[in-house]
């Protein structure tokens, strides 16, 4: 599409996404047709009440598994499951207690029971954040039972998405699931969420125009499949609250509703897509790194999901607007002539003990890491003009962070400087996905930015 049909689509991108639940529809930008198969989205005060009749919408009987953790089930999953019990349901609950930490995170030791008790029933139900809702995705995907989830804080976008972040083996990857039948959400218990949560959710949301941005670059150098309708869709409500994180802070409720509106249209985004490009570029593999760590050293995460990728996108932005100073010339004369060897010395160094699974996924791009010197050298004044102004300045991004109060260097979370300097120059490996890492590495532009980025930690 033309940048003037673009220009003429704006006016109509206000449209109501939700709409289109359940729907295929032809897409205005790409022509393909999309599919969002999640049926219903009931988001008021007091939904709790009415969980029984909502979810029996998008069940075919009553029996069901209720999912949630320790603080979940504390803040919502006892009535939840009173609730159910008193209308009829035949119920059974299962409350995950963290195993050595003090949370309970999306790790494979979980499952076996899991999926152990979900077998044979109706509905999965889940009631909690991102851990709990992409552990019953997955139990769902896995059974073929429908799922639905209620979520007890605006923390991310699995409640709509169709991919589940798991750790199996101390490994963290993502799955394609399907999304959840339904999502049904109490606006008291979101507005009470922890104020972290809420922080969390709003740093994980700045990645939305990053993660579109490395889709496009790649569409443009490698597979064409770019559509801007998910970035379209998440824009409409980002505009209502990205500017005001100081009144998140002060948990004003039109904020709070706004942002969960954003982080529901996130997972739309991908669902749409069929895939978790339009939410998820190289920041989150920065988060995924540091979290596959923690678990190799049996500590808990450094942070919230949310509030890794919120520094992945400081990170990243730092990286985009280097790339933006380089023209064609500087690019051809900057970019590394690497050879398979090179890679699995790099991969094997990095993770001497997976270094079979990761090289497997990495393996998959280096056909087209070994086609840069043609596609990025020919296409770079392209990706200059379209994929740059897609972003924010890394000014404008650590403002709209620091005013919600989120951190945006690592340093703030507990990771030290050798740390930091790994995650950057490692998390390019972790998967088959190509993003900006990767195109920062091949220029010899993100061991520039690792070195920055750490003594500007130490100065802070």
């Amino acid at each position: 599409m033309s940048a003037k049909d673009e220009n003429k689509q704006d006016k109509k991108d206000d449209y109501d996404v939700y709409s289109l639940l359940g729907k295929k529809f032809p897409c205005p930008y790409c022509k393909r047709e999309h599919y969002l198969p999640i049926e219903m989205i009931e988001n008021k005060k007091g939904a709790i009440s009415m969980l029984p009749s909502l979810t029996e919408k998008v069940s075919k009987g009553k029996s069901i598994l209720l999912l949630s953790d320790n603080i979940t089930y504390a803040v919502a999953g006892e009535k939840v499951q009173t609730i159910f019990k008193d209308a009829g349901w035949q119920v059974e609950g299962i409350v995950l207690q963290p195993e050595g930490v003090k949370t309970v995170h999306a790790e494979d030791r979980y499952l076996p029971r899991i999926l152990s008790a979900g077998k044979g029933k109706d509905i999965i139900f889940t009631i909690g954040a991102g851990s709990i809702t992409d552990l019953g995705k997955y139990t769902g995907y896995k059974l073929d039972i429908p799922v639905v989830s209620f979520p007890t804080a605006p923390s991310m976008n699995a409640y709509t998405s169709g991919v589940a972040a798991l750790i199996k083996s101390g490994l963290k990857v993502t799955l394609p699931v399907p999304p959840p039948k339904a999502v049904i959400i109490d606006t008291d218990i979101i507005f009470s969420a922890p104020l972290e949560l809420m922080q969390a959710g709003f740093a994980d949301s700045m990645a939305k125009c990053y993660a579109n941005a490395d889709w496009r670059l790649t569409s443009i150098i490698a597979d064409g499949n770019f559509c801007p309708l998910p970035l379209k869709i998440v824009t409409v409500s980002e505009k209502r609250y990205l500017g005001k994180g100081k009144r998140l802070v002060q948990r004003e409720e039109s904020v709070i509703s706004d942002l969960m509106d954003g982080l529901l249209r996130g997972g739309f985004a991908m669902v749409i897509a069929g895939t978790s490009s339009p939410a998820s570029g190289g920041e989150h593999l920065l988060s995924h790194y540091l979290d596959m760590e923690a678990c190799n050293r049996e500590e808990e995460p450094f942070s919230y999901h949310g509030l890794q990728v919120g520094i992945g996108v400081v990170i990243v932005s730092k990286i985009y607007e280097r790339l933006g100073t380089l023209n064609v010339t500087e690019v051809e004369k900057r970019l590394a002539r690497h050879d398979e060897d090179d890679y699995r010395e790099k991969i094997s160094k990095a993770f001497p003990e997976r270094f079979p699974t990761i090289w497997r996924e990495f393996a998959k791009k280096i056909p087209v890491l070994k086609g840069l010197s043609t596609s990025l050298v020919r296409n770079w004044n392209e990706i200059k003009d379209k994929v740059l102004p897609m972003v924010f300045s890394q000014e404008t991004v650590e403002g709209y962070l620091q005013d919600a109060g989120c951190p945006v260097h690592f340093s703030e979370i507990g990771v030290d400087d050798e740390l930091t300097y790994r995650t950057i120059m490692n998390a390019r490996y972790i998967r088959n996905k190509l993003t900006v890492l990767d195109i920062a590495d091949e220029l010899g532009v993100l061991e520039e930015i690792a070195g920055e980025f750490v003594k500007k930690g130490r100065a802070e």
